[in-house]
């Protein structure tokens, strides 16, 4: 008897699981000239921006339903196809926005996930609530928040600024500035050639920068480590709370220990400031 009960609750249960697989999309191509403004956000999904051909931006909206126990998913159906007939695209000469949806009873239980492809020459803004964000080959300036998901930024023109509750940041090969905060998750920020301002709560942070710029960070659960540029000196200022810090030969500026170090790497130059609770600071 155990064994019918069994079967007949794997049933039910892969009949919720496929009914929660209902899926649809929008599709849109839309002419621009000049530098593109691109605002895209959505509440559950996630977002994926790439580099495309000039003077296209090409959207494409994966719409799923998100069926609860109890839920017949009749009105996530009937949300999608009228999200579907009706996608959330607007746009205004070389601004576009995308996601924004007036009614947002329709996005309950429904996941929407966005892919665009847009020319180099695109400023971006990004939101969302759950979900990660990729970012790659535009010349920006990028700025992205994501209340639960990671955030990956590679091949940018120009600054970063980006921002986590609960999630990982990624950040490779810009020409700017790096500002980037994280609650829950590591910082990986690498080929940077500007200033670089970051923080996590809980995580560890891992930089490299390209030409000698500022360089900012706090970490109150996890280490740093920082490859600076060879081209030229900086000035070092490094505290740990709990751990041991390792710099290259450098004038000392005052007192050394074991959890402060201050002073001149080659010469001196812009300002490097490392401050975490708790880990090490290894600067190469």
């Amino acid at each position: 008897m155990r064994r019918v009960i069994l079967s007949v609750g794997v049933s039910v249960f892969c009949l919720v699981l496929c009914k929660g697989q209902t899926e649809r999309r929008f599709e849109r191509t839309l002419n621009v000239s000049g530098p593109v403004n691109l605002d895209v956000v959505t509440d559950a999904g996630g977002i994926r921006i790439t580099r495309g051909d000039p003077g296209v931006v090409r959207i494409t909206g994966i719409l799923k339903a998100q069926h609860g126990w109890l839920s017949t998913g009749g009105d996530a159906e009937d949300h999608i196809r009228r999200l579907e007939k009706n996608p959330p695209i607007e746009q205004n000469g070389s601004t576009v926005r995308v996601g924004y949806v007036s009614d947002k009873s329709l996005l309950r239980n429904i996941s929407m996930r966005l892919e665009i492809t847009a020319p180099a020459e695109t400023e971006v803004r990004a939101r969302t609530d759950s979900g990660g964000i990729t970012v790659d080959g535009v010349k920006g300036p990028v700025d992205c928040k994501a209340d639960s998901g990671g955030i990956e930024a590679s091949n940018i023109g120009s600054d970063v600024r980006v921002g986590t509750d609960s999630g990982g940041i990624h950040v490779r090969n810009v020409q700017g500035g790096v500002y980037a905060r994280a609650d829950s998750g590591g910082i990986d920020a690498h080929d940077i050639s500007g200033a670089i301002d970051v923080s996590t709560d809980s995580g560890g942070i891992h930089l490299s920068q390209s030409k000698p710029a500022p360089v900012r960070a706090r970490a109150d659960s996890g280490g740093a480590t920082v490859t600076l540029a060879r081209s030229g000196g900086y000035d070092l200022k490094l505290h740990s709370d709990s751990g041991r810090i390792s710099v290259p030969e450098m004038t000392v500026h005052g007192k050394i220990s074991q959890h402060n170090v201050e002073g001149a790497l080659r010469g001196g130059g812009p300002r490097v400031d490392i401050d975490v609770d708790s880990g090490n600071i290894d600067i190469d």
